[in-house]
């Protein structure tokens, strides 16, 4: 069989999405790869097939869990062939590839591992090892599908790349709904290498608006550390204060500094500086802190003296300690370094050689942990449950089961210390009494409510489900379920059953077992209590809430996050910092505008929340606006109800815009305009002085200085008007340097539609404090790229090849530094182009090369001037449906 067989297709119509992403297909597999990001719930596995037929070659599709890989097997037949009957050239077994073969990866890199290692193996096992890999690696696959491919990141990308490699320039297709954006750079080329560049996406709005997922809105509710939990986090920031107290009166530190190399010979080190600014200047910013009088001089050799340092706090303590006790090697062993080392590791302030003031790895622990969650779970289950009674469908996904837990009597009333499957369902259990149906489903542990057994023998039996029931020791009201492990896939599909008829109103699972992959639309409410996922894990969870149900078309979720507060923190603490990373990547409804976007601000969250009065505060408006669904159901519609697309958004505190020399230019032209105006004034008057001899010849000279004046004047006024025309407003200022920009992209050849034919997007948001930029037109690639060039440009200097300087100042000096962006600065011609762009939008302005003695000098310069920009909040990208 070289082809499928006549006559296969889709049996129902395809979605806008599906028919923009199939229209594209050549184009997209141009480069043999068609790497496809989609949300769970978008019909991946239903484009996958669609491609394969239309590539039309013998197929082996990857998939990560056995559940997965039957899902295909499933939808091809029900949705493309129409029968349940079994088909000769489908195979699920690696060791039988047929036309259409459907595997694990764990099985593909059994395969390929147990080749690596036959050598050990007795000659019979050896002889089957290579059969099955000649076998494999000969079979004529002209098109590889690999799903949920952010798996790719361990051993099984190895063997699956060789895979690839062995076959004969085969098609291949990678779906994911979460791509590894939080790996290691490394870690990315790997997956990019097997997956190519990602050529299409299919968003949320859009599935929401399709009707595929449903309306839904996170929510996060915030608690504080329990007593037995404060204390030790209360006791590490007190001895941080007295550590810092100590630290700033220690004459022997502060001699020690005074006598370092780099603040007292500093000319000689430039060099040096260079590579490791923060440690010189957190060195300067301490000994200004404790008035000493040798940080000036320093500073003064390096910056001539025209820039000044912010102050002292942990952030700048750290970086100074760190390298100190762990990379300066030459002072390390200095008895007041050792001093220092010893009372920071007695505090716990050291974690993998670097000095942590803020938190440690104890309070992290502490925090994401919390047993203060459990009461939080049970609070949100109590809420969701009286607000939809019957219609209640929660899952509750944790990270251990800590089966050790569960009491072995009535009367053993176990204290809950941790955060679990058993422990929160013993939390729910007790606070509950009865009022809903609760249920434990993991991959070992199975708990079920009495009163869903009739339910539960009646699903088993039609699907041949055989399992034993014994009473829970604790509590007569619920069974443990015993099955064969190898029907492990078979008891979930029967307990997903049980839960989506209402015989389980509640369970309580693993994330491993229910976080991906699990099918069950019927679920409205989901509490995310795990504290170890990745970003990936976490939207794979929370894919499994956003599904739209069959014959609900006013089905609305509700995804809860856990967070507990540190309030000794302005930025809330560890766990809370943890969560803000997740929601970079999280499209969703903002709470209060129908706005879509990723980023934590959407959630408006009023930071600090300095007291428990503050967290009771914002748990209540939480709950007020998660009890109305059906408003938030209406907000979606007001959302997407409008033809829009997905943006790349670029957030930028205002004080950071560069500003055109406006007032300078203005000061000029009224100067000379006003020697224009004074000469000709008393031009006139010497006409009435008819005694002054060669009065005639004092009025041309007049009128000659006064022409020129008045010409002079011209062109500064013109480049103020033009100036204050240009930048009238914060928005037209960045409208401006975005221009800039945009056009040295488009001009060096990275941007592909011109400026005239584009339109760049500005506006203030925040009462003014922040600008909004976003391109109107655009590939995902293009956009990123632009708002990544004007993030350089903007936010603080690293270590650019080159710096924009822009130096102005008849009245008063000015200089402005800004890094020229990477991709602009690989080569000089690239720079200037920018400059020329530069000059035709904003002002004058040169270009410093850095790889210089003197170019190292300026850049040094730039850093210390951007020291006062740490303050301020970064410029971000976020995503946003426009």
């Amino acid at each position: 069989m070289k082809t499928f067989p006549d006559g296969i297709q889709f049996m129902y119509p395809w979605r806008s999405y599906q028919k923009r992403v199939l229209q594209e297909l050549d184009q997209h597999l141009h480069n043999h790869h068609l790497h496809l990001v989609a949300p769970p719930g978008s019909g991946k596995t239903v484009l996958g097939l669609e491609v394969m037929l239309r590539v039309n070659r013998p197929t082996l599709i990857v998939a990560p869990t056995l559940a997965i890989r039957n899902q295909w097997i499933q939808r091809f037949m029900e949705l493309f062939l129409q029968t349940n009957e079994e088909i000769d050239w489908i195979s699920s077994d690696i060791h039988n590839p047929k036309f259409v073969t459907v595997t694990t990866y764990q099985a593909l890199h059994s395969v390929w591992s147990q080749e690596e290692t036959s050598n050990e193996r007795n000659k019979k096992e050896r002889n089957v090892q290579q059969s099955n890999y000649t076998q494999l690696k000969n079979h004529p696959f002209g098109m590889l599908v690999l799903d949920e491919a952010h798996h790719l990141r361990t051993s099984w990308w190895r063997s699956t790349i060789e895979l690839r490699d062995a076959l004969k320039n085969p098609k291949v297709v990678a779906l994911t709904a979460t791509p590894p954006y939080d790996t290691s750079l490394r870690e990315w080329d790997k997956y990019i290498t097997l997956c190519g560049p990602i050529d299409a996406e299919i968003y949320v709005p859009e599935l929401v608006k399709e009707g595929e997922l449903c309306p839904h809105q996170d929510y996060i509710y915030f608690t504080s550390p329990t007593k037995e939990e404060a204390g030790p986090i209360h006791i590490f920031h007190q001895h941080v204060k007295e550590f810092y107290r100590q630290l700033t009166e220690n004459e022997s530190f502060t001699d020690f500094l005074e006598n370092h190399p780099w603040v007292k010979t500093t000319e000689h080190y430039t060099e040096e500086i260079l590579s490791m600014p923060s440690y010189f200047f957190s060195m300067l910013i301490y000994l200004k802190e404790v008035n000493s009088d040798k940080w000036s001089p320093a500073l003064q050799l390096i910056t001539d003296g025209e820039e000044t340092l912010p102050t002292l706090n942990f952030e700048w303590l750290e970086e100074m300690l760190t390298f100190i006790l762990f990379q300066d090697e030459q002072y390390q062993d200095e008895e007041v370094l050792q001093s220092i080392h010893r009372t920071l590791s007695r505090i716990g302030a050291i974690k993998r050689r670097k000095v942590t003031l803020k938190s440690n790895q104890k309070i992290e622990r502490l925090l994401t942990r919390s047993t203060s969650k459990l009461e939080c779970i049970e609070k949100i289950v109590h809420f969701e449950s009286d607000h939809l009674q019957n219609d209640l469908r929660m899952v509750i996904l944790a990270d251990y089961i800590f089966l050790e837990d569960l009491p072995n009597s009535s009367d053993d009333q176990k204290q809950l210390v941790r955060l679990g499957v058993i422990p929160i369902f013993e939390q729910l259990r007790r606070k509950q009494k009865n009022t809903i149906k609760l249920g434990v489903l993991t991959g070992s542990v199975v708990i079920l409510p009495v009163s869903a057994l009739s339910m539960l023998e009646k699903i088993a039996e039609e699907r041949h489900f055989v399992y034993e029931t014994e009473p829970l020791p604790n509590d007569s009201n619920y069974v443990m379920l015993k099955w064969k492990s190898k029907s492990n896939h078979l008891m979930v599909s029967v307990l997903t059953k049980v839960f989506q008829k209402g015989g389980v109103e509640c369970i309580v699972g693993t994330a491993a077992l229910l976080g991906e992959g699990w099918d069950a639309p019927s679920i409205n409410s989901l509490i995310m209590a795990s504290y170890v996922g990745t970003f990936m894990l976490s939207n794979q969870m929370r894919g499994r809430a956003i599904r739209a149900q069959e014959n609900n078309p006013n089905k609305t979720a509700n995804i809860w996050h856990l967070v507990c507060v540190d309030l000794g923190e302005k930025d809330a603490g560890y766990d809370f910092q943890s969560l803000q990373r997740r929601f970079d990547s999280l499209m969703g409804l903002h709470v209060k505008k129908d706005i879509l976007s990723t980023g934590i601000e959407r959630m408006d969250v009023p930071l600090p929340l300095k007291s428990l009065h503050d967290i009771k505060q914002q748990n209540e408006e939480t709950m007020i606006r998660a009890r109305n669904r059906m408003h938030m159901l209406q907000r979606w519609k007001n959302a997407i109800k409008v033809d829009r697309e997905k943006k790349e958004v670029f957030y930028s505190n205002h004080e950071k815009l560069p500003r055109p020399f406006v007032l300078e230019n203005t000061i000029m032209g009224f100067l000379y305009s006003g020697l224009f105006i004074f000469l000709i004034m008393m031009g006139q008057e010497i006409q009435h002085l008819h005694r002054i001899s060669g009065r005639k010849e004092i009025i041309v000279a007049f009128i000659i200085i006064a022409v020129f004046s008045g010409i002079r004047a011209v062109p500064f006024l013109y480049k103020a008007l033009k100036g204050l025309f240009r930048n009238i407003t914060l928005e037209k200022n960045m409208n401006q340097v975005a221009k800039a920009l945009y056009q040295a992209l488009y001009d060096i050849g990275l941007l592909q539609t011109a400026l005239r034919d584009n339109k760049i997007y500005t506006e203030k948001i925040l009462h003014g404090s922040i600008v909004v930029v976003w391109l109107k037109f655009g590939t995902i690639h293009e956009q990123k790229l632009f708002l990544n060039a004007l993030h350089e440009l903007l936010d603080p200097i690293q270590n650019p090849r080159y710096l924009l300087y822009r130096r102005h100042g008849r009245f008063w000096k000015r200089k402005d530094y800004h890094a020229i962006p990477e991709e602009i600065g690989k080569k000089k011609e690239y720079v200037e182009l920018f400059l020329k762009s530069w000059q035709k939008y904003i002002d004058q302005a040169e270009y410093i090369y850095t790889r210089t003695q003197e170019g190292r000098k300026k850049l040094l310069i730039a850093r210390t001037r951007a020291m006062s920009a740490l303050s301020l909040d970064k410029s971000k990208r976020i995503s946003e449906w426009r």
